[in-house]
Protein backbone atom coordinates (compact mmCIF):
# COMPACT_ATOMS: atom_id res chain seq x y z
CA UNK A 1 0.00 0.00 0.00
CA UNK A 2 2.73 2.32 0.68
CA UNK A 3 4.70 1.65 -2.60
CA UNK A 4 0.96 3.01 -4.02
CA UNK A 5 1.27 6.23 -1.74
CA UNK A 6 4.70 6.54 -2.89
CA UNK A 7 4.17 6.61 -7.14
CA UNK A 8 0.16 8.46 -6.53
CA UNK A 9 2.64 10.95 -5.01
CA UNK A 10 5.60 10.74 -7.17
CA UNK A 11 2.62 11.22 -10.09
CA UNK A 12 1.42 14.47 -8.71
CA UNK A 13 4.64 15.98 -8.13
CA UNK A 14 6.40 18.26 -11.04
CA UNK A 15 9.57 17.25 -12.08
CA UNK A 16 11.16 19.54 -10.01
CA UNK A 17 9.02 19.81 -7.25
CA UNK A 18 6.52 22.20 -6.85
CA UNK A 19 7.23 25.96 -6.65
CA UNK A 20 5.29 29.23 -6.82
CA UNK A 21 7.34 30.20 -10.09
CA UNK A 22 5.98 27.07 -11.77
CA UNK A 23 2.32 27.58 -10.81
CA UNK A 24 2.81 31.28 -12.13
CA UNK A 25 4.66 30.62 -15.55
CA UNK A 26 1.54 27.69 -15.95
CA UNK A 27 -1.08 30.00 -15.34
CA UNK A 28 0.23 32.76 -17.33
CA UNK A 29 1.10 30.46 -20.43
CA UNK A 30 -2.12 29.30 -20.36
CA UNK A 31 -3.71 32.49 -20.51
CA UNK A 32 -1.41 34.15 -22.66
CA UNK A 33 -2.11 31.04 -25.34
CA UNK A 34 -5.63 31.02 -24.68
CA UNK A 35 -6.12 34.88 -25.73
CA UNK A 36 -3.55 33.77 -28.88
CA UNK A 37 -5.89 30.99 -30.20
CA UNK A 38 -8.79 33.45 -29.77
CA UNK A 39 -7.19 36.24 -31.78
CA UNK A 40 -6.09 33.69 -34.40
CA UNK A 41 -9.53 32.11 -34.75
CA UNK A 42 -10.93 35.30 -34.61
CA UNK A 43 -8.22 36.88 -37.39
CA UNK A 44 -8.42 33.53 -39.70
CA UNK A 45 -12.31 33.03 -39.56
CA UNK A 46 -14.58 31.00 -37.66
CA UNK A 47 -13.66 27.90 -40.30
CA UNK A 48 -10.13 27.66 -38.37
CA UNK A 49 -11.09 24.82 -35.49
CA UNK A 50 -13.92 23.47 -37.43
CA UNK A 51 -13.90 20.03 -38.26
CA UNK A 52 -15.78 19.62 -41.52
CA UNK A 53 -12.51 17.47 -42.62
CA UNK A 54 -10.03 15.18 -41.81
CA UNK A 55 -7.69 17.59 -42.47
CA UNK A 56 -9.60 20.26 -40.08
CA UNK A 57 -9.53 17.60 -37.38
CA UNK A 58 -5.64 16.48 -37.95
CA UNK A 59 -4.78 20.56 -38.00
CA UNK A 60 -6.70 20.93 -34.57
CA UNK A 61 -5.22 17.44 -32.36
CA UNK A 62 -1.43 19.18 -34.17
CA UNK A 63 -2.53 22.67 -32.68
CA UNK A 64 -3.07 21.27 -29.19
CA UNK A 65 -0.55 19.36 -28.85
CA UNK A 66 1.59 22.34 -29.47
CA UNK A 67 -0.34 24.22 -27.16
CA UNK A 68 -0.06 21.60 -24.28
CA UNK A 69 3.65 21.47 -24.75
CA UNK A 70 3.84 25.15 -25.12
CA UNK A 71 1.60 25.41 -21.87
CA UNK A 72 4.10 23.07 -20.24
CA UNK A 73 7.81 23.97 -22.07
CA UNK A 74 9.62 26.61 -21.24
CA UNK A 75 9.04 28.85 -23.78
CA UNK A 76 5.39 29.96 -25.93
CA UNK A 77 7.52 31.15 -28.82
CA UNK A 78 7.83 28.08 -30.68
CA UNK A 79 4.70 26.34 -30.56
CA UNK A 80 3.09 29.78 -30.97
CA UNK A 81 4.65 29.89 -33.85
CA UNK A 82 4.05 26.45 -35.47
CA UNK A 83 0.14 26.97 -34.42
CA UNK A 84 0.36 29.99 -36.94
CA UNK A 85 1.93 28.35 -39.45
CA UNK A 86 -0.96 25.45 -38.97
CA UNK A 87 -3.43 27.99 -38.92
CA UNK A 88 -2.28 29.72 -42.24
CA UNK A 89 -2.18 26.37 -43.71
CA UNK A 90 -5.35 25.49 -42.67
CA UNK A 91 -6.71 28.45 -44.17
CA UNK A 92 -5.23 28.43 -47.13
CA UNK A 93 -6.10 24.80 -48.10
CA UNK A 94 -9.83 25.74 -47.14
CA UNK A 95 -9.70 28.29 -49.36
CA UNK A 96 -8.28 26.64 -52.06
CA UNK A 97 -10.71 23.86 -51.70
CA UNK A 98 -13.83 26.21 -52.02
CA UNK A 99 -12.75 27.55 -55.22
CA UNK A 100 -10.89 24.38 -56.81
CA UNK A 101 -12.66 21.59 -57.08
CA UNK A 102 -8.98 19.93 -58.00
CA UNK A 103 -7.87 21.07 -54.86
CA UNK A 104 -11.28 20.12 -53.07
CA UNK A 105 -10.27 16.16 -54.19
CA UNK A 106 -6.52 16.35 -53.35
CA UNK A 107 -7.65 18.01 -49.77
CA UNK A 108 -10.47 16.54 -48.54
CA UNK A 109 -12.68 13.37 -48.62
CA UNK A 110 -15.45 12.87 -51.16
CA UNK A 111 -18.77 11.87 -49.47
CA UNK A 112 -19.54 7.76 -49.52
CA UNK A 113 -23.59 6.82 -50.03
CA UNK A 114 -24.03 3.94 -47.21
CA UNK A 115 -27.60 3.68 -47.83
CA UNK A 116 -29.34 4.94 -51.21
CA UNK A 117 -33.04 4.81 -51.76
CA UNK A 118 -33.29 2.28 -48.85
CA UNK A 119 -30.67 -0.14 -49.99
CA UNK A 120 -27.36 -0.56 -47.76
CA UNK A 121 -24.60 -0.36 -49.40
CA UNK A 122 -22.44 -2.82 -48.07
CA UNK A 123 -19.15 -2.77 -50.23
CA UNK A 124 -19.14 0.77 -49.83
CA UNK A 125 -19.66 0.48 -45.79
CA UNK A 126 -16.58 -2.05 -46.02
CA UNK A 127 -14.61 0.60 -47.93
CA UNK A 128 -15.25 2.77 -45.22
CA UNK A 129 -15.14 0.88 -42.50
CA UNK A 130 -18.63 1.66 -41.20
CA UNK A 131 -19.76 -1.19 -39.59
CA UNK A 132 -23.56 -1.91 -39.41
CA UNK A 133 -23.86 -0.86 -36.02
CA UNK A 134 -22.76 2.24 -36.05
CA UNK A 135 -24.88 2.71 -39.30
CA UNK A 136 -28.08 1.87 -36.95
CA UNK A 137 -26.79 4.15 -34.27
CA UNK A 138 -26.77 7.00 -36.99
CA UNK A 139 -29.97 6.25 -38.13
CA UNK A 140 -31.97 5.82 -34.72
CA UNK A 141 -30.29 9.11 -34.11
CA UNK A 142 -32.10 10.62 -36.47
CA UNK A 143 -35.03 9.64 -35.94
CA UNK A 144 -35.32 6.99 -38.88
CA UNK A 145 -38.08 3.93 -38.37
CA UNK A 146 -37.05 1.75 -41.22
CA UNK A 147 -34.29 2.03 -43.46
CA UNK A 148 -36.60 1.70 -46.28
CA UNK A 149 -37.24 4.92 -45.59
CA UNK A 150 -33.97 6.50 -45.93
CA UNK A 151 -33.32 8.74 -48.96
CA UNK A 152 -29.71 8.70 -48.67
CA UNK A 153 -26.63 7.94 -45.36
CA UNK A 154 -23.58 9.70 -46.72
CA UNK A 155 -20.37 9.60 -44.32
CA UNK A 156 -19.50 13.15 -45.00
CA UNK A 157 -15.98 14.22 -45.45
CA UNK A 158 -15.46 15.40 -42.09
CA UNK A 159 -16.75 11.72 -40.65
CA UNK A 160 -20.47 12.40 -39.88
CA UNK A 161 -22.97 10.34 -41.33
CA UNK A 162 -25.76 12.52 -42.68
CA UNK A 163 -29.20 10.93 -43.07
CA UNK A 164 -31.88 12.27 -44.94
CA UNK A 165 -35.05 10.56 -45.00
CA UNK A 166 -37.27 9.87 -48.71
CA UNK A 167 -39.44 12.98 -48.84
CA UNK A 168 -43.32 11.91 -48.67
CA UNK A 169 -44.79 13.24 -52.31
CA UNK A 170 -41.87 15.25 -53.27
CA UNK A 171 -38.42 15.37 -54.45
CA UNK A 172 -35.15 15.68 -53.29
CA UNK A 173 -32.90 19.01 -54.55
CA UNK A 174 -29.88 17.99 -56.84
CA UNK A 175 -28.14 20.08 -54.12
CA UNK A 176 -29.10 18.00 -51.33
CA UNK A 177 -28.62 14.76 -53.45
CA UNK A 178 -24.41 13.22 -52.82
CA UNK A 179 -22.09 12.85 -55.33
CA UNK A 180 -21.69 9.50 -55.28
CA UNK A 181 -18.53 7.88 -54.16
CA UNK A 182 -17.95 3.81 -53.10
CA UNK A 183 -19.88 2.66 -55.82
Amino acid sequence: MELLWTVFIDLLTPENGWSVQLVVRIVLSTLLLFGYIVVLARTFGSRTFATFTSYDFLTNVASGSLVASAILGKSIVESSLSVLVLVGLQAAVSALSARSKRAQRVFDNGPVVLVERGQIRHEAMRRARVSEAILNEELRSAGVNSVEGVAFAVLESGGRISVVQEPEGGSISREIRPTVKGT
